[in-house]
């Protein structure tokens, strides 16, 4: 048996390494090629995922990184690099503790169901959850597994969203009739979100650069009950915005996701300092093109990262202001915007600020 989980780790840390496969991806065709007889593919799936997490504690290459592992001689860290810069702002180790627990954030889906029958029907079917304190439609599931066995997650009025995401779409203050433009909005969560929150009366703009991500979308949005004569459709790269008027922006921005890790550990093995800096100047194109559309009041910015170059420093000399969320300080004092953390919020990693236009 030992045996079999060894080649199957080693394998799936070949697809992770080489091919730059997510977890959920590589442990797919792992499973297809290697079959572990008499193994509990759930119980082996969370192995894995702790063999990513444990990545940078490893030396060698991957069948020697695979056999220190099941010896049990591993530590959850980040790069080295990455713990250095991270240990400026706060303190590394419980963040990187914090990893090993994936905490599922849940959002009830008002535009399909009520809040108090999806509550009552999930206790009924055997969830166990918490119903967040800052959110009223918000849980957090405690049996994944359990919860995607029900009606409700099947007719998506359940949808899982970490509480970083939703508090997000907070941040947007949405109101009935708004026009709002979503920049980067696949796969288009926070959309629904936003059409939730308007109950379906928001004129919404939804922009992707990949168009088959926003055909995706488009499907997606449909199934969570959002009115699409109310979306119009963007296919753009969001570094040269071609939408000029709305009432407030998201700009969800693309970026490392080392905010995600417990998620998607992968991030672990291909995370590095280049990577970082590529998006941060991605993001800063992206953010002094929404900047210039007319009318806005705010630009709601928000990015899954760590790290301050993706966040607090693009924000040095703009005017902003602290979103009406729960959260903590930003690493930089003179910057206004709030920051959430795994091993604080139980969320993912997010910097979200405001931008103000007028």
């Amino acid at each position: 048996m030992r045996k079999l989980i060894k080649d199957f780790l080693t394998t799936l840390l070949y697809f992770v390494e080489e091919k730059g496969y997510p977890l959920p991806v590589a442990f797919k065709k792992t499973k297809d090629i290697k079959k572990v007889k008499g193994m509990n593919y759930d119980e082996l799936y969370e192995i894995s995922r702790l063999l990513l997490l444990s990545y940078n504690s490893l030396k060698g290459k991957r069948s020697k990184k695979v056999d220190q592992f099941l010896q049990g001689n591993y530590e959850i860290l980040l790069p080295l690099w990455a713990r250095e810069e991270l240990s400026k702002y706060l303190d590394v180790k419980p963040l990187e503790n914090s990893f090993r627990i994936k905490n599922t954030w849940v959002r009830i889906n008002t535009l399909k169901a009520d809040v108090d029958k999806v509550l009552k029907s999930l206790e009924n079917q055997g969830v166990n959850f918490e119903v967040d304190k800052d959110v009223y439609y918000l849980i957090k599931v405690k049996n994944e597994v359990q919860l995607k066995k029900t009606k409700e997650f099947m007719n998506f009025e359940v949808i899982i969203q970490d509480k970083a995401s939703v508090l997000t779409v907070e941040s947007l203050e949405v109101e009935k009739n708004d026009k709002i433009i979503d920049l980067s909005s696949a796969p288009g969560t926070k959309a629904s979100q936003i059409m939730q929150l308007g109950e379906n009366t928001v004129e919404l703009f939804i922009a992707d650069v990949d168009i088959n991500r926003l055909k995706r979308e488009v499907d997606l949005l449909k199934k969570m009950g959002v009115d699409m004569n109310k979306v119009h459709i963007i296919h753009q790269d969001s570094t040269s915005n071609s939408m000029l008027r709305s009432d407030k922006v998201l700009l969800d921005a693309p970026c490392s996701s080392s905010g995600m890790i417990s998620n998607e550990p992968a991030i672990m093995v291909n995370l590095t300092r280049e990577k970082v800096m590529y998006y941060s100047q991605l993001q800063r194109k992206m953010i002094n093109e929404a900047r210039k559309i007319i009318d806005a009041d705010y630009i709601i910015y928000s990015v899954c990262s760590l790290f301050p170059e993706e966040g607090e420093e693009h924000f040095l000399n703009l005017k902003t202001e602290k979103p009406k969320i729960v959260g903590e300080r930003p690493y930089i004092d003179n910057v206004n915007g709030i920051r959430l953390f795994p091993h604080i919020n139980l969320t993912e990693g997010f910097f979200i600020t405001k931008i103000l236009l007028q």
